[in-house]
């Protein structure tokens, strides 16, 4: 198939978190499969020099087309838009205000770009309004509904090149007096997948994690499909991975030893039961819950390596300051990513809510079971130790609650403590999981064919 993929993100280019990966990992993998894949991407301020020049793209002007690892990436030049500090805002903004009409433009392009193509599969809110009115079947997929880009209707669907009916109450791009970048793709796709099927659930019954789009998501006339991330087996390898102080393998994870106390030294820490967490330090990832109980945790044994920076940093660095021998934190790097998976005896990720996560796979592969909240994509890929003994993967637990949290880290420590048998099982369960990308390509190949064949019985019965 000929397929054009569109996103704010695309790894190693352009990268703030898991969605600039997630959309190289599938690129990649249908390049793999035979497929001949493009990827649509705004070509931000640091990404002027690449490329060559190309065609128009509508009415965000020239496309420079540059390629990586057999994917042709189409960067769209638009520098009224995107060539500004950041990807969505620079270090005095959380974001710039004019999102809607930056993104609004980008969407027109990709719908002018997608005629060339089979199919388009956009990525996320950034995309949303390309999927209305497009000329080839499209496959939309949220990554996380948590972050929308609403704009003013009538601006929002002439900058985006939407027909106005469109605008009218209860339009595919109308919400509430706005126009819905994440309602747009939703409603205009012929299917629509999100990162993991029990985050499918969830966004189909609780508005506050869908954004109050249960309801749209539960009238489309084909179910919301979950499908799993998943990671390179190639570049996460603990076998040949350079930023460890020694290989290992699943038969012989005893090896990690030399990167668990390189991790320690690195951090300052004296030595006790190691928890990691790497990612944003935010309250959509859990870590408050430790706050009422991270004085007695640390006094039992508990040491905590945090990379990444957030709205929690102020608790987290009193944390650190509090306890120096005990807890660590710092910003993020790639290099301290892979040693923590790697050194790590735990990796912790106690989120509110997940559509997927990928640190758990990362720390799975390198051989730290993961303490989680079972939610999401988290309840799809970590196996509690209590409920399935023999496949077991990690601990987690339901309540988001600060209790049951510090009773699931006391659960894994004690097994760390008094079972090194349970804890190696655990090691080697998670080190045998196949989270690659080609486990997760025939997914999205058979949603391309329902996408298609939806687009066809469509036009036929015209």
């Amino acid at each position: 198939m000929r397929i054009l993929l569109a996103a704010s993100e695309f790894s190693p280019l352009a990268r703030t978190g898991g969605l600039g990966e997630a959309v190289a990992g599938i690129a990649r993998a249908l390049v793999a499969d035979g497929h001949d894949v493009s990827v649509a991407l705004p070509r931000y301020r640091h990404l002027m020099e690449l490329g060559t020049a190309g065609l128009p793209a509508g009415p965000a002007g020239a496309t420079y087309r540059y390629e990586t690892g057999g994917i042709e990436v189409i960067l769209v030049d638009d520098p009224a838009a995107f060539d500004r500090s950041g990807i969505y805002g620079d270090s005095h903004h959380d974001g710039y205000d004019d999102q809607w009409w930056r993104f609004g433009r980008f969407s027109a392009a990709v719908r002018a770009l997608s005629g060339d193509y089979e199919l388009a599969h956009l990525h996320d809110a950034h995309t949303g309004p390309a999927a209305l009115d497009g000329p080839v079947p499209t496959v939309f997929t949220i990554h996380n509904s948590a972050y929308g880009i609403f704009g003013p209707l009538e601006e929002t669907a002439a900058t985006a090149g939407v027909d106005l009916r469109h605008v009218e109450p209860r339009g595919a791009l109308e919400w509430w007096g706005q126009a819905s970048f994440l309602k747009a793709g939703i409603a205009g796709s012929d299917r629509v997948t999100t990162v993991s099927p029990s985050f499918a659930q969830q966004l189909t019954e609780d508005g506050s994690i869908s954004g109050g789009l249960d309801e749209v998501l539960r009238s489309l006339p084909h179910p919301l499909v979950g499908i799993v991330n998943g990671l390179n087996p190639d570049e996460w390898d603990p076998r040949q991975d350079p930023a460890l102080t020694a290989p290992f393998t699943p038969n012989r994870p005893f090896r990690r030893k030399a990167t668990r106390q390189s991790l320690l030294t690195e951090a300052g820490l004296s030595d006790g039961i190691v928890f990691g967490n790497v990612g944003r330090m935010a309250e959509q990832k859990g870590l408050h819950l430790l706050d009422p109980s991270i004085d007695q945790l640390v006094s039992e044994g508990l040491r905590l390596v945090l990379v990444g920076d957030g709205e929690l940093n102020h608790m987290v660095d009193d944390w650190a300051a509090r306890h120096p021998a005990a807890i660590w934190h710092a910003p993020y790097e790639e290099r301290l990513a892979r040693i923590v998976s790697a050194g790590a005896d735990f990796y912790l990720m106690p989120s509110r809510f997940e559509p997927c996560g990928i640190g758990q796979m990362y720390a799975m592969s390198y051989g730290a079971p993961p303490v989680v909240r079972l939610t999401g994509g988290l309840s799809d890929t970590v196996i509690d130790l209590d409920e399935s003994p023999a496949d077991a993967t990690g601990f987690g637990f339901r309540e988001f609650r600060t209790e049951e949290l510090v009773k699931t880290v006391r659960r894994a420590m004690r097994i760390f403590r008094r079972s090194r048998a349970e804890y190696r099982r655990l090691q080697r369960n998670g080190m045998l999981t196949d989270f690659s990308w080609g486990a997760v390509v025939p997914h999205y190949l058979a949603t391309y064919e329902q996408a298609l064949e939806s687009r066809r019985e469509r036009l036929g019965s015209r």
